[in-house]
């Protein structure tokens, strides 16, 4: 190990509690206090309150729509909060989350934690990592892009992550491309989150009650919802990362007009997702990330932890990127961490040192597939695209005493440190490659 920051402090092995929730914005709360569906034997039950489902597995939508997010008198709850310093803004945090997110805070401005967005099942970004380095990144990144479209990819994402921390000892953050109807009139004309394939999906009618699009909001985020207190029920801390990318027109939760800018829509559906994860179902395993990374979407400091800019330049770029830290801070409340929470291009180790007291970096991401790997021989051991950055740089970063890697996380509670099953299976091959190699 590098840096010597595997720990076992005590505050680590604590066992997980259910805390008291907030104030409540509605009187009605899910009647269902039973196991969320799908946990294994193994799992814990949710500490939060269930969704209630129906028999056919999906949201039950007559409890779903009798919870309506009161807007003034969230903001109003918000602006008499007071969050201690050093502490989440959720007020249902378990023990292990909150263990997870002091050492989150202990990192920060010290060491840059290395993360991953995963493209699929076959794990590929693990293999490339395992086969220059014999390590992996600390932080996956996960997806719920399929949770919410009819028949998804055939992977169960949450089961990924689930593995991942629980197997392996991985830390967790979770995105959400939030594929919705493109034709609300004709939902089964098909989904997208592309603002430039949807025809017919208004952002404003999906924070009003009373519209179809409201009730596929309402649905979804309870359907998320789901999800992430299947990944509670297994002990998993969640780096919680919706409506990312909230400045741009790209998505259509984005601003992308002047009029959704002044009528905050992005900020009410943002506050419609804490609402109903925070308030209704009062969840235990979210640290908030919000990354709307402009002005026109910033939202109230009392619902996020970590703010994050996603930052991908138009050419080589492996720079610290200070200027991008700059802007991140102007919106960014006193006292919150910010991450790369996506990126193009890694950032040097040597200079986020250098910089160590003007750039505070909490991770970077890069993003899947060629953003890291170009091509694979024929054993299938990916191989990393030159074109973002050479073998040497990158075992330079995987390596560097101010990157934190997976080898170096701390032993959180309820985890084990297995090397993840696709790599176990890989292993063969990765030696067989590095023979091969070294014989070049």
């Amino acid at each position: 190990m590098k840096k010597g920051l595997r720990l076992t402090a005590g505050l680590l092995t604590l066992a997980m509690l259910c805390s008291c929730g907030n104030a409540q914005t509605s009187d009605t709360l899910p009647s269902d206090t039973g196991a969320a569906e799908n946990v294994t034997e193994e799992q814990q039950v949710p500490l939060s309150n269930p969704v209630v489902m129906t028999a056919e597995g999906d949201v039950d939508m007559e409890v779903a729509l009798a919870y309506q997010t009161d807007f003034d008198k969230l903001l109003a709850d918000l602006d008499a909060k007071t969050v201690p310093e050093g502490d989440p803004v959720s007020d249902n945090t378990n023990p292990k989350t909150k263990a997870v997110f002091d050492w989150l805070r202990e990192n920060y401005g010290k060491n840059i934690i290395a993360a991953q967005q995963m493209e699929n099942i076959k794990a590929s970004e693990d293999i490339l990592y395992y086969y220059l380095t014999e390590d992996l990144p600390a932080i996956k990144g996960f997806d719920f892009i399929f949770t919410t479209t009819p028949d998804g990819d055939g992977s169960d994402w949450t089961q990924m992550a689930i593995d991942w921390h629980t197997k392996s000892g991985g830390l967790v953050t979770f995105t959400w491309h939030w594929n919705v109807p493109a034709d609300i009139d004709n939902p089964d004309n098909g989904h997208a989150f592309y603002s430039k394939y949807i025809t017919n999906f208004s952002l404003e009618n999906a924070v009003t009650p009373g519209t179809k699009e409201y009730e596929v909001a309402v649905h979804d985020i309870d359907l998320i919802a789901h999800e992430l207190q299947r990944l509670e029920a297994a002990g998993v801390p969640v780096l919680w990362r919706p409506l990312h990318e909230g400045s741009g027109d790209w998505f259509w939760w984005g601003v992308n007009t002047k009029e959704a800018a002044e009528k905050q829509l992005y900020q009410k559906l943002w506050y419609m997702i804490y609402d109903r994860l925070e308030n209704y179902h009062k969840l235990t395993n979210l640290i908030w990330v919000w990354n709307g990374q402009n002005r026109h979407t910033q939202v109230h400091p009392n619902t996020y932890d970590i703010s994050g800019m996603d930052i991908y330049p138009n050419s080589p770029d492996h720079s610290a990127q200070q200027s991008q830290y700059n802007n991140l801070i102007k919106l960014t409340a006193e006292g919150k961490m910010t991450a790369i929470s996506e990126c193009g291009y890694i950032p040097d180790s040597d200079e986020i040192a250098a910089l160590s007291d003007e750039v505070k970096w909490l991770y970077f991401m890069p993003w899947n597939s060629d953003f890291i790997y170009s091509s694979t021989t024929v054993l299938g051991i990916p191989r990393i695209n030159e074109e973002k950055m050479d073998e040497e740089f990158f075992k330079k970063v995987m390596t560097a005493e101010n990157v934190i890697t997976w080898s170096e996380l701390p032993d959180f509670e309820g985890t084990e440190r297995n090397l993840p099953e696709r790599l176990q299976l890989m292993l063969n091959d990765i030696n067989s490659q590095r023979e091969k190699d070294a014989k070049k």
